[in-house]
């Protein structure tokens, strides 16, 4: 029997039952999570149609022992899923998350600069060419407009302000 030297270079990693365990009970927690998100947050997390239709069918499950089994099976399909992806998703929309913060601090910081510095709207669509013109200039004349006119003054959170906000998180985000 011949023994080659390929297969004395294979590595194998070692990972205890309880490290199995934790990572199971992690995977399992993130579909916790996903169970509590509203329709349109569940759209922005990547995940196969089988756990979307898993997800969707917990909503209508009430028995105590149903659940917990049904969060289990939950956890069994998420392993065929990209936990990773899944976990950055929920962190986008946990605002206590490290990236939802960097994330509002960069959006913060682009509104800051697109309304008190008029290059910076050229900057703007130089980087993000997918935003449409029209009504995000539009947007942006109408939360200039709810701006005290001294520049040394904090910006205000008016409506027009905060839709702005939100328009440009989602287009760092996409």
């Amino acid at each position: 029997m011949s023994h080659s030297d390929e297969d004395d270079n294979i590595e194998y990693e070692l990972v205890s039952k309880t490290e199995m365990k934790r990572e199971m009970h992690r995977v399992q927690a993130l579909g916790e999570k996903l169970l509590t998100l509203r329709p349109d947050q569940l759209a922005t997390v990547p995940m196969t149609e089988r756990l979307a239709a898993a997800v969707a069918e917990s909503k209508r499950i009430t028995k105590n022992e149903a659940k917990r089994r049904h969060l289990q099976f939950i956890g069994k399909l998420m392993r065929d899923n990209d936990v990773d992806a899944i976990q950055a998703a929920l962190d986008r929309l946990d605002p206590s998350s490290d990236l939802f913060q960097r994330e509002m601090r960069q959006a913060e910081a682009w509104r800051e600069r697109l309304i008190r510095q008029p290059d910076a709207e050229a900057e703007w669509f130089e980087q993000h060419p997918d935003t449409e013109p029209q009504p995000f200039r539009a947007l942006l004349r109408a939360a200039r407009k709810e701006q005290p006119d001294d520049p040394a003054e904090p910006i205000r959170g008016g409506k027009n302000t905060k839709k702005l906000l939100h328009w440009i998180r989602e287009a760092l985000s996409a």
